[in-house]
């Protein structure tokens, strides 16, 4: 009880002040009926309904008709959902695709237009999408260690997992650590000692990352990382969004809440802070940018469009060793492009190593 009063309840408080939807199932039971987290069963992942009600709003003709129908929408939650013969994380890749750069289906039969465009999230206009955050959120695990599990909280967008949150409160020895090995288990990222999964994977399908909290200190990270890669947010930015006075008490749990989670900034980090890179032969890593990296980016684009004179929109960054330059860069180029203004932007990048170059 003290970990949904202490961390848990906090949490949901802060995102809707944010204006996510939080359905709040309450603490210290297990959920009964899938119909509260908006599901026919506890087997569902996804939010199939708030989806499909998602695209119809998102996906519309010029005179502002929706088009899709029930059969298109039954292929498109196929291809997110089923991924037979693949490991979680290249599942996550190909609904990473997805997501950021949209989907077909056969034809538009309002207009005639072949293989037209489906979006699964409108970056242009985040208020179109729907953002809702629910506590206790059972998955059914049949033929695993456990019959079910449990997360926290799971934070959706257009009814689509993109963030886990495992809480612990600080009664416990290690409450991130714990919280870590916890992630681990729902994702089936590890086995127990007989060799039987222990969670379910799908649910990490279109995950983002997830974050690990006690409320005064809260990190996040990826599906391939690590705990020591699990980290904070440091700022909030842009400053338009530092509107908070910090409670001692809960401030790394807050500064993620307000730096990360906001709607905006959500939306930025999927489309244009995220890589999938292969670090050596045969090993690929999930990678979300860091505080530093996106605070960069942010830096750079703003000089480049209230620069009057070449020399206002130049400049150096200063940088510690591992703090990530490299895929500032890259985090950059994905961003110009991204940016209406600026994605006629040449880019030249210099190196002084062979692995950088690769």
């Amino acid at each position: 009880m003290s970990e949904y009063k202490n961390v848990e309840r906090p949490l949901l408080d802060k995102l809707q002040q944010l204006g996510w939807e939080v359905i709040d199932q309450g603490t210290g039971f297990t959920p009964y009926d899938p119909s509260i987290s908006r599901r026919t069963s506890f087997r569902e992942v996804i939010l199939e309904q708030e989806f499909r009600a998602a695209m119809k709003r998102i996906n519309f003709t010029a005179d502002g008709r929706s088009w899709l129908s029930d059969k298109q929408l039954d292929a498109v939650v196929s291809e997110l959902t089923l991924h037979p013969g693949k490991d979680l994380l290249k599942a996550n890749q190909a609904v990473y695709e997805l997501l950021t750069k949209n989907t077909t289906v056969d034809v538009n039969v309002l207009t005639g237009e072949q293989n037209p465009l489906v979006r699964l999230i409108d970056y242009a206009n985040p208020e179109r999408n729907s953002f809702i955050a629910i506590n206790q959120f059972k998955i059914d695990t049949p033929g695993a260690s456990r019959q079910a599990i449990v997360p926290d909280i799971v934070l959706f967008i257009n009814g689509l997992p993109i963030v886990v949150v495992e809480c612990k409160d600080m009664d416990v020895a290690q409450p991130l650590s714990e919280a870590f090995i916890q992630l681990n288990r729902y994702a089936n990222l590890r086995v127990d000692d007989y060799g039987i999964k222990e969670g379910e994977d799908r649910l990490f399908y279109s995950n983002l990352f997830s974050i690990v909290t006690h409320g005064s200190e809260a990190r996040f990270g990826t599906i391939t990382g690590e705990f020591d890669h699990f980290l904070n947010w440091k700022d909030i930015f842009p400053e338009v969004y530092k509107t908070i006075q910090i409670s001692p008490n809960e401030e790394r749990q807050e500064v993620l809440i307000h730096g990360v989670l906001n709607k905006a900034i959500l939306l930025d980090i999927l489309k244009n802070f995220t890589l999938y890179m292969e670090i050596k032969k045969g090993e690929k890593v999930k990678i979300v940018c860091r505080y530093q990296q996106y605070r960069a980016v942010g830096k750079i684009l703003d000089r480049l469009r209230t620069g009057k004179t070449p020399f206002e929109r130049s400049g150096v960054i200063w940088h510690t060793q591992g703090s990530g330059k490299s895929l500032t860069m890259v985090f950059l180029i994905k961003k110009l492009r991204d940016t209406e203004d600026l994605k006629d932007y040449k880019i030249i990048m210099v190196n002084d190593r062979l692995d950088l170059e690769d």
